[in-house]
This record gives C-alpha cells, structure tokens and sequence, in this order.
C-alpha cells in the first residue's frame, strides 16, 4: 500500500509558501514510491500506513515535542511518530533547517526536504542512531533527496 501523503504549514514564514508546500508534495509523492521499493529496515511501518501527515513547525514547537515525548528540549531537526492506527506523523522544524542550510552553504528549502525525506525513511524502518544505521539510512537519503529535491539547490 501507498499511504497518502498530506503537509501542513504550521509556521508563518515567507520561505515556505502554499505553493511550495504543493511542490514539496509532489515530489516526496514521486520519492515515496521510490522508499518503498528500497529493503524495509527493521523497524518498518511505511508499508502498513494509510496516511503520513508532514507538519512543518517552528522550533519553539518542535522544542516542546522533543521534550514531552523524548525528554530532550533542544530543538531538532525531525520527530517521526509511527501510530498504531494507520498514521504516520512526521515534524520538521523550519528553523533548524535555515540553520543548518547556513552552515552547510545549501539552500533552506533542500535542507528542509531531507528532513521529509529523513522522517519517511524512519517509517520505512531505517535507524540512525548509531554510526553504522546511520550511515545505511544515508546511503539512501542523499541519492533521494539529490533526485527528488535537486529543484530547491
């Protein structure tokens, strides 16, 4: 099955508009059918979804949300929650990608992609938080986010 992907923009930012919410959507479609043909990691539920939800937020969100569920304030990056009623549900943080976008000379809206990119491969079952998942689930990010969000480079 191929869940149905929907993003709300909860930030009010001039750099992520209603029309590059659509362009987003359009190619995490187009990058999904891709993942899911990739080996399932071995915490998958992509597959058994009927719907992943993408909300871009603030950090002061995803702050609070890191620290109720995780026990960490800190902002991050991206919070992937696999529910067990058919939902997916996936936050990045618009602020942390500016960033990092900055540190890393790249584009905002390239660095906010991977972080899409990131939450669906987690749902796939990809893990990163050692060394060496780490480097597996990159092995596969790159190429999809070079393929699918090269348009915001």
């Amino acid at each position: 099955m191929i869940p149905v992907l929907e993003i709300y923009n909860n930030v009010e930012d001039a750099l992520y508009t209603e029309a590059t919410s659509e362009q987003f959507l359009t190619a995490l479609e187009a990058c999904l059918a891709k993942i899911l043909t990739l080996p399932q990691g071995p915490a998958h539920v992509l597959s058994d979804l009927s719907l992943v939800e993408i909300s871009v937020v603030d950090d002061d969100v995803i702050c609070d949300v890191h620290d109720r569920f995780l026990n960490d304030p800190t902002p991050t990056d991206v919070i992937t929650f696999p529910h067990g009623d058919g939902l997916g549900e996936i936050l990045v943080s618009i602020d942390t990608a500016k960033r990092q976008a900055e540190e890393l000379h790249i584009a905002p809206l390239q660095e906010l992609f991977r972080y899409m990119v990131h939450g669906l491969l987690h749902l796939h079952g990809y893990l990163d938080a050692d060394p060496a998942d780490r480097a597996l689930m990159f092995s596969y990010q790159e190429p999809l986010v070079e393929e699918f969000g090269s348009s915001w480079a």
